[in-house]
């Protein structure tokens, strides 16, 4: 073989090297991709699960409050998925008919345990209670609410006066 044909063949098998390297960094790098934004955000579903479970907490009580006359405080039950009771545990009542928040975050975190049944954790996290005071001093209904998140991403918010969970991220 002459040397320039050498050559030629060297740079031939560099050029299919390189080429088939770049193909095989474009799949990779097409499937991580591809791997993580199909990954569900386990986060944000079990935020979500306890945001709907949370508003059905505070909603019964809301209605258990009424079907008792009123009381200042009742006595919530909480029941599994078999209808098995699991717990119980005193909610105080705010003269509106929603549990009773005191206005700080100590006071987020105690509702979150009455209506959930349950400390305020998350896959081992610690949920964070924080109370907003209301912003609209004129209205006829505060806004006063508390958020319930972990460090960063997913959260829902309860609003003190009306009973609304609104989730967010």
């Amino acid at each position: 073989m002459k040397p320039r044909e050498e050559a030629d063949d060297n740079l031939r098998r560099v050029m299919i090297n390189l080429v088939v390297i770049a193909v095989f960094t474009i799949l990779m790098g097409t499937a991580i991709v591809y791997m993580y934004d199909a990954e569900p955000d386990i986060e944000a579903e079990l935020m979500d699960g306890y945001a709907r479970q949370f508003a059905g907490s505070a909603t019964n009580a809301h209605w258990q409050w009424q079907a008792e006359g009123r009381p200042e405080m009742i006595m919530l039950v909480h029941y599994d998925g078999n209808g098995k009771e699991v717990g119980r545990r005193p909610v105080r009542m705010a003269h509106f008919g929603w549990p009773k928040v005191e206005p700080n975050s100590e006071g987020c975190t105690r509702v979150w345990e009455q209506l959930l049944n349950m400390p305020a954790r998350v896959e081992g996290f610690r949920v964070l209670g924080e109370y907003y005071a209301s912003d609209n001093d004129d209205a006829k209904v505060p806004n006063a609410r508390c958020r319930f998140r972990v460090s960063t991403g997913p959260f829902f918010d309860y609003s003190i006066y009306t009973g609304v969970v609104t989730r967010g991220e």
